[in-house]
This record gives C-alpha cells, structure tokens and sequence, in this order.
C-alpha cells in the first residue's frame, strides 16, 4: 500500500472521490450501539480489517508509517470512524489503482469494492452526522480580479487598479480561498495608492488655471480684534472661487500654532485651518461660495480662538487704526490679503459618469449645507462598498475624515475624494467579513449571503437589486429568480472566465509557448481564439442548462475563422465566434479542444502524460501522486525520437515497477490523444510512425481513439466526473477547502442532477440552497 506515500501530501484535504449513501445520510450517528451499529461494526471486522492485513499493513503500521498513514490502530467500527481523512485518502488510492503497488499482490475487485462501500456509507455516513457543522469560512480579502470588478461597479470606471497588487495566493486550486489569500505591508501601500488613482481618476477636481488672480484688499491692511469680525467689500460675480487669504502675524512667537478663522462671503460661511505659515505671514487656501447679490467678506477669530491672548488685538485699537498704516507696530494678527481666481463652474462640462454617480447632490451655501451633503454622498457610496448598512460610528468616523479636509480649505470634490479614499482603504470594504462573537453555527444575514452569491456568481459586489432583496429580508424566498437574473447577466461572465481558468488550468495557457520553428501557426491571438472557445462552450451549456456530460463528449463547439483554419473546417470566416456542428467524431467536449490539448502538451511535443494526468485530476478527481526520487527521465534525443514512436517509449519508460501503477491509468487516456499534436491540430503521423490511438483502462474498458475514450468516459466516469464538478464549483463558492461534513452537500446534489437529467444549473441552485452556502459554519480551533 505504498502508493499512498507519494500521494498523501496531494491528498491531505483532497476529496475528489467521496461519495456516500444519501438514505445513510438522514441518520445521525448515536453514541449508544444500535442493532444495525452493531452489524456496521462486523462488516467493518469482517471485510475492511482482513484488507488491510493482507494488503497495506507491513507498509502503514503505527512508528513505521510510510505517508504518516498508519492503518493498524483500528480494532473495532468506532476507532475506524474517528480516523479523519485518512479514508478519503484510501479511497482515493485503492481506486485509482494506485494502491497496492503494482509489485505487490493485487486484491480482486470485489475485495476493493467492499472497502469503498464501507467508506461511502458507515464512515461517510458518520461524518455527515446532524450534530457536525460545517468549518466557518476563513475571513478574506477580495482578490485581485474580485477587487478590480468591485472598484468598477463602485465608481462605474474600468481602472484595473489592482495591477500592481502581488500575485494571489492559491488555495485548494483556487485563489480566492480565505486560508490562501495572505495580506503583507506591501498589500496595504498598494491599497493605498490604489485608492488614490480611483478616486483621482473617478472624481474631477475643480480648475482654476484658465483664471487669472484677483487682489480684493489691495495694498490695505487690517488689524483683526478678538471679539469682531473685519468687514470688506467685494464686486466678485456669482460662482465658486479658489481663495488665498493671508495674515500677518506681529509680535507673536513663531511657535504658536496659527487661530482657526471663519471667513464668509455673505451667506457663505467656512470655518478653516491654515494651510502653511511662511515666516509672520499665514496662509488659508480654501474654496468659497459666492451668491448673487452678496458683496461683504467677513474675517473673524473662530470660536474659542479669541480667548487667547496672542491673538488678541484690542478692539478701540482696531477702531482707530487707519486702513493705510501697514501694521501699526501693534502687537496680533493683520489681515494683509485676499487673492481669488474664478468663477469656477459647480458643474462643468464634460463631467464623468463616475463623477455624477457619486457625487450627485451639489452643496448650497456654508459649513452646514457641505456637511449635510458630504454626509449623503459618504453614506451611500459606504454603504455600497460595504456592501451593507454602516453604523452611525462608522459613518461619523468617515465624515471626519471629510471634515479635516474640509477645515483645510478644500473644495467640496477634494473632500469627499479623501474621505471616499479613506473607505476603499477600509478593512469593511477589503475583506469579505461574516463576523460574530458567538462560537455556535448561524445562518447568514441576508446582506452576507447576498455578497457570497455575489462574489460567487459575479466576482463583484452585490447590485441594488441584490441589496434590495437583503434590506427587504426577502432574498431567500427569491434565490432562484436571482441566480437566474444573475446568469443572465454579463457580469457572469467574470464566474465563466475564473472558475474555467482555475479547474480547467486555462489561466495556464498564457505561459505555454510552443516552439516557433515546429509550429509556426500559433500566434498569441489563436491561444485567445484557443482560450476564447473552451470558455464560450462551458458557457452555452452552463446558461443553457445542458447537460454537464456534453462537457465530455457532444457534436458542437464554438469557432471562429481562426481556429477553423486551425482545425481544418471549412465555411466558417471571420473574427466572430459562432456555434457549429462537428464534421465527424474525432473532437467533441473538452479534452479536444485545442486550449487543453496545447497546455498539456511540452513546447516541442505532445505529452501523453501530462494529458492523462489532467483528466485524472481535473475531469476525474484522482490526481496520481508525484512520480517517486529517482526516476530517469525520458529520452528527448533526436537519435531516441527516430529509433521509436513516442508510446513505445513511454511503454519503456513505465517498465520499473513502482511506475507502473500510476502511469497505467494516465498513459491509455494520453495516447488516445495522441491525434492531436502540440498545439492541437489533427494527424495521422508522428514523425514517421503510425499513431497508435488505442488504449485500455482499468476493469477491461477498451477504446479505440479519442471518440471512444470520451464514450468510455461518458458511460462509465458519470459517477467520479459530476463529484468532482460540484466539489470544484463548492469549494468556489465557499472560498475553502472541503471538509468530510460537506460531502453530505456533495452527494445530495449530486442525486438531483441525476434526477435532473445532468442539468448544469441543478448544481448551482443545490449548491445556493445548501445550509453549507447559506450558513456561517463554525470556527475550527
């Protein structure tokens, strides 16, 4: 039983070929022996023990257990239902023929048979017990795809702000699983500079360089008392203007902060900071408000300012200073100058969608109108990223974030642009969150399950649609109207693209370069074209809810004038993809399409190998273990390659023993491709040697060539292929790995695509409706 060596770190949290008993499932496990326990117990005595005597436990003996799998701990039923995964990962080899080692006695198939039906009833069964719950998904951080679609129906830009973001983590195969996606101080400047462009590029900041500046106090000067304001007149036109006001400081240490000011322009009122002190002069930048018919300017101490005494000049001193005496010696602050340039329009022309979208109510006159204002604009756009209602804390915290670059002087763009910032940079907008003190399972809020089918479905925040359904608290009686809409949409597209990517491996695609010299037909756009008809095709069987076995096998794909030429099929022209009927049955369902035929294939030839490998763990859901130390490489000489065909290599090749086991279920399914050449096009030949395309599995399951392997497939791998699809797509939904607990949900979906008769969205809707979707689940420590 050594095969499980190699194969237990692939298979540690792998459980690709689990199933159980679904009438099993109903029954809890008691702790008190039942009549029917009790025969459990016996079989597992009778039928499980004597297989791993004979056959696994001179290898998997306690101290001396090769993979840390030790399989002579369990006397009885109850010992052998606490051992975990360990299992799973029997299972897994003994059926993918792994285990034994080809140079060991083989057990006959109804000895193996007996084993697996024990796993998939009495151990499942125990796993899937009514008092288990199912593990709480780890709190994660959007990824980088999930991040720039969010931003994009967030501010209604395309910016692809996470391009500078580090590589996401994978885990389980994917990358938006809560264990896998780490944060790092280089996420968090990222996030910052991010944050920035998008809202520099989302919202327009007033401009005031076409306008000249304009003196309003000219060479006069004003002392300022404490407990009044200094009055001058205007003759500004009615708009929006970018001031620079200056006071002289005399007689005051330079280490005294400089007094907050209000400064109005008649009904205008703003109270700001300064901006920057240059020697006795302080500066105040800000923007300021003028209405028609107002014509006074207004400087005063803010309140609490004038109580301090180096700030005061007397009042009968300010009275009797003439306006051309420059300071007058007098200790306190001057008014010394105010330059304006505008008008500048509230709303100019030309404006971005974005702009409109999220700053869309435009402030009157003072403080309070901008305050009012800021508070809507922040507690919608708040509330959208958080993708729920915010606190009255958390709104109050954003708005002093306003609130600082508005006493700066700030326009009312500039503000909301940093408070806006301070929210994409916040961990409510970053993370996925589902929090709660308590340690007991819940279900969902109906704002949380709308973002877990949001970013299951979308890979993006929910929409107003989806948010209005949570507020309503009618979500779950509307799951089904929703995911369709859902899939309706194009936003589905982003779930076609990364789940395919990810289970299908095309994301590798991109780094496969086949060598020029022998195919000189591939471009970078046939390996689009390539990528674009393997996604198009789980597309059209995904929306039109066909059958998932045509993703093995079926009479159609979906081409343009490209990959017609490259396929050699004639009256289809043209950039634009469109449906066909397949000639004949030499392609048919994924494995021949020319995406999986070039990524698993080596730059200069194909790879029966690597080719049965990705059906076995992409299609199939047995990956075999990594070949064991030592192995000698093939021969790639050109002596070697003229001497035999690859498959009479590679029979060479496979000869040592330890091998064999592995490579007798991957080599048939590669050499049945063997049609297809590096980059996916047909042949008769390699080289000058006949194709052999013929193969046998395990069990006696002969086929002739690429269309009998996909029958084979189709007839007798129903079983392991529907799994190990709903096991993808669950732990994509859920953003984890699968737990023994959730093969309850598994198998119970599995039985109604059965039932539905293979319909693709009959694992969507199961997967959705399932308490393991629709449940926090319960922290594992």
């Amino acid at each position: 039983m050594t095969g499980l060596t190699s194969n237990s770190s692939r298979h540690a949290l792998s459980f690709r070929r689990t199933a159980f008993a679904v009438a099993i499932c109903c029954f809890a496990v008691v702790s008190v022996p039942s009549a029917s326990a009790q025969q459990n117990e016996d079989a597992f005595q009778s039928k499980v023990l004597p297989f791993l005597d004979r056959y696994c436990i001179e290898c998997h003996m306690e101290g001396a257990a090769e993979g840390g799998i030790a399989l002579d701990a369990f006397p009885n039923q109850a010992a052998a239902l606490s051992a975990g995964k360990t299992w799973l990962r029997v299972m897994d080899a003994i059926e993918a023929g792994v285990m034994p080692p080809a140079d060991s006695v083989q057990p006959e198939i109804q000895e193996t048979r007996q084993v697996v039906a024990w796993i998939e009833t009495d151990f499942l069964a125990a796993q899937c017990s009514a008092n288990i719950s199912s593990p709480a998904v780890v709190i994660r951080r959007l990824n980088r795809q999930e991040y720039n679609n969010t931003v994009r129906d967030l501010v209604g830009m395309d910016l692809d702000p996470a391009r500078d973001f580090p590589p996401d983590d994978v885990g389980f195969g994917y990358d938006n699983v809560g264990s896998a996606l780490n944060i790092s101080p280089v996420h968090i400047e990222k996030y910052f500079d991010a944050a920035e462009r998008v809202m520099d590029a989302a919202i327009v900041l007033p401009d005031v360089e076409p306008y000249s500046p304009a003196e309003l106090i000219g060479l006069r000067t004003y002392p300022l008392p404490a407990d009044a304001a200094v009055e001058f007149e205007h003759h500004l036109a009615p708009g929006r203007y970018l001031a620079d006001f200056s006071l002289v400081r005399v007689g005051i240490a330079e280490s005294v902060p400089p007094p907050k000011l209000v400064i109005g322009f008649g009904t205008d009122q703003r109270t700001v900071d300064a901006t920057r002190v240059q020697d006795e002069t302080v500066v105040y930048r800000y923007w300021l408000t003028v209405a028609e018919g107002d014509n006074q300017v207004s400087v005063a101490l803010a309140p609490g300012q004038a109580e301090s005494e180096n700030f005061v000049v007397p009042k009968e001193v300010a009275a009797n200073v003439s306006g051309d005496q420059r300071y007058g010696g007098d200790r306190g602050l001057h008014v010394d100058s105010m330059v304006v340039r505008g008008p500048v329009p509230t709303e100019p022309d030309g404006l971005p969608e974005s702009h409109r979208r999220l700053l869309f109510t435009i402030p009157d006159f003072g403080d309070e109108a901008r305050l009012n204002c800021a508070n809507q604009v922040i507690a919608r756009f708040a509330e959208r990223a958080f993708r729920r209602p915010i606190s009255k804390d958390e709104l109050t915290g954003l708005l002093s974030v306003f609130r600082m670059a508005h006493d700066r002087g700030e326009s009312f763009e500039r503000c909301c642009q940093v408070a806006l910032t301070a929210v994409l940079v916040s961990a409510q907008f970053l993370f996925l969150v589902e929090p709660d003190d308590a340690v007991d399972d819940r279900p969902l809020t109906d704002y949380e399950l709308a973002s877990r089918l949001s970013y299951f479905l979308w890979s993006t925040m929910p929409d107003e649609a989806l948010l209005n359904d949570a507020k309503n608290g009618t979500l779950r009686q509307h799951l089904p109207e929703q995911v369709n809409r859902m899939l309706a949409d194009s936003r589905s597209q982003a779930f076609v693209s990364n789940f395919t990517g990810q289970w299908l491996q095309l994301r590798h695609l991109n780094g496969v370069a086949p060598d020029q010299d022998l195919f000189p037909t591939f471009s970078d756009s046939l390996r689009d074209s390539m990528r674009q008809e393997t996604e198009r095709f789980f597309a059209y069987v995904l929306r039109e809810n066909r059958s998932v076995l045509e993703l093995l096998d079926c009479d159609y794909t979906f081409i343009n004038g490209e990959l017609a030429q490259h396929y050699d099929l004639a009256d289809t022209a043209g950039a634009d993809f469109q449906q066909v009927s397949l000639p004949d049955d030499r392609r048919g369902g994924i494995v021949t399409q020319a995406s999986i035929l070039t990524l698993t294939s080596n730059h200069n030839r194909t790879s029966p190998v690597k080719r049965g490998q990705w059906i076995l763990q992409q299609l199939l859901g047995t990956p075999p273990p990594p070949p064991p130390p030592g192995v000698i490489p093939l021969d790639e000489g050109q002596q070697a390659a003229e001497s035999a065909s690859l498959r009479e290599r590679l029979e060479l090749h496979r000869a040592n023993p330890e091998c064999a086991s592995c490579h007798s279920q991957m080599d048939p399914m590669g050499f049945a491709l063997e049609n297809f050449d590096a980059v996916g096009r047909w042949r008769n030949t390699d080289g000058d040697f006949a194709i052999d395309p013929s193969g046998e599995l395990a069990g006696g399951r002969r086929f002739d060539d690429a269309a009998g392997l996909r029958q084979v497939l189709k007839a007798t791998e129903t079983r392991k292929f529907t799994r190990c699809l709903i096991e993808n797509l669950l732990t994509y939904a859920l953003g984890r790995g699968l737990e023994p607990g959730d093969y309850c949900t598994v198998e119970s979906i599995r039985e109604q695509l059965v039932r539905d008769e293979f319909c693709f969205q009959t694992i969507l809707f199961g997967i959705v409706a399932s308490d393991t979707f629709q449940n926090r689940g319960v922290s594992q420590e």
